[in-house]
Parts: structure tokens; C-alpha cells; sequence
């Protein structure tokens, strides 16, 4: 339903005029009316709509471009899917046709994207990453409005918008910390530059509050399978965990093998031990896991953000914007105080709370955009 500054007046309990001015700008109107009036703008969605508008203005079409090692099908994929699923229903929301360009070869067919998008008249391009530092070089001297989406130009000479991993795992840390945990392992695996730098969030987090760090449980890969694998074997030999009540995963499948794993074994979640994973994906969460999202199905909206703003505002010579996005907690139900231990640790005066959705961004309370660079030269 359409939603005109009637309909907000109305609800604002202010005249039509007085919405008009704070909407355009063109008077002074005290801060209380104008907070009220904008706060009933966006709870009826005029300025999404509003947005809408602008964005049909100025953008019409984008190209998006994969490498062939984009992956959309398989268990493996997931991640991906997300990513592209939330490309097409953000696109789809601000009538944006959408052409796509997949490369012959590893990186991106600088010559056969800028063909595309000249012939098409795109407004810009958007690059699927799956994570990877990328050298855009011959992209860049097209001149083409790029975003990078889930990875970043290793010069820094693209704008690019990033899930917030190495503070999901922090974030992941600090929720095993507020129900009483200091004996906490990982579960991980090698490669793949975003479980990297969780990694690296990790043994921040650790060393940050001076927790217990046990040795690495590592995976052949990054699959349910391979975590499953990996706890049983630890198991097998040792009989238990080392004394950690807590096990922090890279991602949410390998959460999933450890679930399974500590069950086969006969251990009790979150009884004996807690696990949380990181990731967040609906189509590849079990029910119940403790996770941390970092918001894959979302980061097309601050990529087409950028895109609008730059064909409004000419990008500085040597320079971009960072996007880094923020991260939603997921309480579910494995996580659970230490053995022995009835009530999780307060904090603060309060219990953490079970079982619900929380969310934390990276700079204060966080919306999804939690953390921004701008301009950032080299």
C-alpha cells in the first residue's frame, strides 16, 4: 500500500506541512517533531519507498560477475547461495534488472565484463567473491562502478562490503564468557580466507579475556562430515576434551559434526560440554545450534547502497569504501553453563539470557552495518 505525508501527518499527529518540512528540509522545525515525524516515516515505510523511487531514478541495471570457482550448487555452496539469493531479492526489491557475467577462467574476464556492461548500459558491477583477497587490477582501469561483495580488492582500489568474521568469533567468544566458560576449544580447518580470519578473531578474543586456550581441533575441511571426524578422533584418543567445557566452531556445518560427534560419544549438550558455531545460515544451521550470523543474505544491501551513492557522488580519485557488516547473535540452546555450575556467571548483575535472538554489531549496540571505513587511501 502506498503511503503518502498524509498518512504520516496523521500518525505524527502534526500538519501536513510540518511533515513536508522535515522531510525536504526547507524549515526549522524542533528536534522532538522532527524525531517524531521521521520515526512514523519509517515504521510505515515511506522512506524505504521513498528510497525506491530514487534508486529506479538512478539505477537501472547491474552486471554481476563470478569467477568460475563460484559455486552455487552442492552442500559446500551455502554460503554462496545466500549471497546470491540476497543479491536477487534486494535487486528485485528496488526493480533492478540484473545481467550476468561468468568468467571462462579463474578471477574475473576484465574485457567480457566491461563489454557486457557498456552494451547493457549497467550502472555498475557487482563482484561475487566467496571470501578471497582479489586483484581487480584490470577491472579497475575500466572505469566501471564496482562493489565487491564478501571480499576485498587486495589494493584497496574497490569499495566492498565484508561480513564481520573475525568479530562473529569474538562475539561468539563473549557468549561462552557470560554463561560461566574459561576452558574453551576450537574446532577449525585450513584454507579459506574467512575462516582465517576467524581464526585470527579467536585467539584475539582469548587473549583478550585471558582465557584457557586449548589445543586446536582441526578438520581435513570445512563439512559436517569432516567436524564429526575430527571430534570423534579427538575423543577416541584422549577419552575427553582436555579439561575445555566449551567448543567454539569455524563455521555452522562443522558445529554440526561436533553435535554429532559428542552425542555418538555419549556426552550430553549443553550438559557436559557447549558448542557454538558461526554463520548463521538458515539452510545450513540445525535446529537449535548457538551461532553467530554474519549476515551473508544481507550484504547486497549496503553493495547496491555504494553503487547508488557513488553515480550520485563521484568517487574520489585513490580511494574506498569498506563496509564491514555487523553480526547478529543466535542464543539457541547449546550453550549452557560449565559442569557442575547451575546458573550461568552474571554479568553485569543480570543472567544471560537462553534460548532467544540477540544482536550485536561492531560498533555499539550495532545495526547491520556495524563498522564503515571511508576513504581509505593508499
Amino acid at each position: 500500500m502506498k503511503v503518502g505525508v498524509r498518512d504520516i501527518a496523521r500518525e505524527a499527529g502534526v500538519a501536513v506541512s510540518t511533515v513536508s518540512h522535515v522531510l525536504n528540509g526547507t524549515a526549522s522545525i524542533s528536534r522532538e517533531v522532527r524525531d517524531r515525524v521521521l520515526a512514523v516515516a519509517r515504521d510505515l515505510g515511506y522512506l524505504d519507498q521513498r528510497r525506491a523511487k530514487a534508486t529506479i531514478a538512478t539505477m537501472e541495471r547491474v552486471v554481476v560477475a563470478f569467477d568460475r570457482n563460484f559455486e552455487t550448487s552442492g552442500d559446500a555452496a551455502f554460503r554462496n547461495r545466500a549471497l546470491y539469493q540476497g543479491l536477487k531479492r534486494e535487486c528485485e526489491r528496488r526493480s533492478l534488472k540484473i545481467t550476468t557475467s561468468i568468467s571462462d577462467g579463474t578471477g574475473f574476464d576484465a574485457d567480457k565484463v566491461e563489454e557486457i556492461a557498456r552494451t547493457e548500459k549497467a550502472s555498475g558491477v557487482i563482484l561475487m567473491s566467496c571470501g578471497e583477497k582479489l586483484d581487480l587490477g584490470d577491472l579497475v582501469k575500466t572505469g566501471l562502478s564496482m562493489v565487491v561483495m564478501n571480499g576485498e580488492e587486495q589494493l584497496r582500489r574497490a569499495d566492498a562490503v565484508v561480513p564481520a568474521n573475525g568479530f562473529a568469533a569474538s562475539v561468539a567468544v563473549r557468549h561462552l564468557i557470560d554463561a560461566g566458560h574459561r576452558h574453551v576449544l576450537m574446532l577449525g580447518t585450513t584454507g579459506r580466507d574467512h575462516l582465517t580470519t576467524r581464526r585470527t578473531g579467536f585467539a584475539e578474543a582469548i587473549e583478550a579475556h585471558e582465557l584457557n586456550a586449548h589445543e586446536t581441533i582441526t578438520a581435513a575441511e570445512d563439512s559436517v562430515e569432516a567436524g564429526e571426524a575430527a571430534v570423534a578422533a579427538r575423543l577416541g584418543e584422549t577419552g575427553d576434551l582436555g579439561g575445555a567445557t566449551a567448543i567454539f566452531c569455524l563455521s555452522d556445518p562443522l558445529a554440526e559434526g561436533a553435535l554429532k560427534a559428542l552425542s555418538a560419544a555419549g556426552l550430553d549438550v549443553p550438559a557436559d560440554v557447549s558448542v557454538i558455531g558461526c554463520d548463521g545460515i538458515r539452510e545450513a544451521r540445525p535446529t537449535g545450534l548457538a551461532t553467530v550470523s554474519v549476515g551473508y543474505e544481507q550484504l547486497a544491501v549496503s553493495a547496491l547502497a555504494i553503487m547508488e551513492s557513488r553515480l550520485m557522488v563521484p568517487k574520489p580519485a585513490r580511494s574506498c569504501i569498506l563496509v564491514e557488516f555487523g553480526t547478529e547473535l543466535i542464543a539457541g540452546t547449546t550453550v549452557g553453563p560449565p559442569p557442575g555450575e547451575r546458573t550461568p556467571r552474571k554479568v553485569g548483575g543480570m543472567v544471560p539470557a537462553r534460548g532467544r535472538r540477540s544482536r550485536r554489531g561492531s560498533i555499539g549496540g550495532g545495526g547491520p552495518h556495524a563498522r564503515l571505513v571511508l576513504n581509505r587511501f593508499h
